[in-house]
């Protein structure tokens, strides 16, 4: 009897939150599947070329050191707590003309933030300053570190990542939400 007052409890809470528009900063059944967010993305940006995880993966195996140049576009802070290894840091407000510049046209690059969102708006600014070599990481840091891949930070090798916030940190496994 107990264990289903506390289901109803649990029940009537979340409803409350949901009527609210209060976002819950957790799931019960664990993080959230990345398939709807992923297809989201591909709805809103079908003009940018997209690639996964395995896709990354391929590329940067398959490649020389350096051919291929791995931009992280989240904010300052959100970097410094974890990154792909070797990516560099170029935020989505930066300024077309920083933004090429900092962007080499000679090398495959791969842009990533969170999810893809915001890369697939750098992959979009950059297509159309004409660059043809740019794809977007579809799933993005979060599905780098749910896959269990290597991150790093200026200390080193991490596991966690920052969460960008409580609604879409529901997407990365519990073990690697940095808060």
């Amino acid at each position: 009897m107990r264990r289903v007052y506390l289901a109803a409890c649990v029940i009537a809470l979340l409803a409350t939150a949901y009527a609210t528009g209060i976002q819950v900063p957790f799931t019960m059944s664990g993080p959230l599947d990345l398939k709807d967010a992923i297809t989201t993305v591909h709805k809103k940006f079908p003009d940018v070329s997209h690639i996964d995880t395995a896709e990354v993966r391929a590329l940067l195996d398959g490649k020389p050191t350096g051919e291929v140049q791995i931009v992280d576009v989240r904010e300052p802070e959100e970097f410094a707590v974890s990154h792909i290894p070797g990516a560099i840091n170029i935020p989505l407000e930066t300024p077309d003309e920083a933004l090429l510049a900092a962007v080499p046209s000679d090398r495959t690059v791969v842009v990533y933030c969170s999810i893809g969102h915001r890369s697939a708006i750098v992959a979009q600014r950059l297509k159309a300053a004409g660059r043809s070599n740019v794809a977007n990481y579809i799933g993005s840091i979060f599905a780098w570190a749910n896959s269990e891949l290597p991150l790093q930070a200026s200390g080193g090798t991490v596991t966690k990542v920052h969460p960008y916030d409580n609604h879409w940190g529901r997407y990365l496994k519990p073990e690697h939400r940095a808060f």
